[in-house]
């Protein structure tokens, strides 16, 4: 049976999780601008893209096939990449919530 751990063990423990927190919130603090910027310029381009051609028509009305699958391909990879961030700050903030948690059943 595992020994229940002793209060200074505890407060180590916390003290390592709240140093982790500070610096989550201090990445937090770093990326949370750039993620705004990139959502305000994923926002214009899906504005741009929407009803417009991904390529421009050649002069006899066609569109090059390739060329619209590599911007749709481009596309796509922006938007995987957008929800990979927002993934991790997701992550991140469930990580402080559960941190805090902790901080008030100790604290108590």
């Amino acid at each position: 049976m595992r020994r229940l751990a002793g209060r200074q063990e505890l407060v180590d423990r916390l003290d390592r999780q709240l140093a982790r927190i500070e610096e989550h919130e201090r990445e937090l603090a770093r990326i949370g601008p750039q993620l705004a910027a990139l959502e305000e310029r994923v926002e214009s381009l899906r504005e741009r893209v929407e009803g417009v051609p991904v390529v421009a028509p050649r002069p006899d009305g066609s569109a090059d096939a390739l060329d619209q699958v590599e911007a749709r391909s481009l596309w796509d990879e922006l938007q995987r990449q957008r929800e990979q961030v927002r993934a991790r700050i997701s992550a991140a903030a469930r990580f402080e919530e559960r941190l805090r948690q902790i901080e008030e059943s100790l604290g108590s």
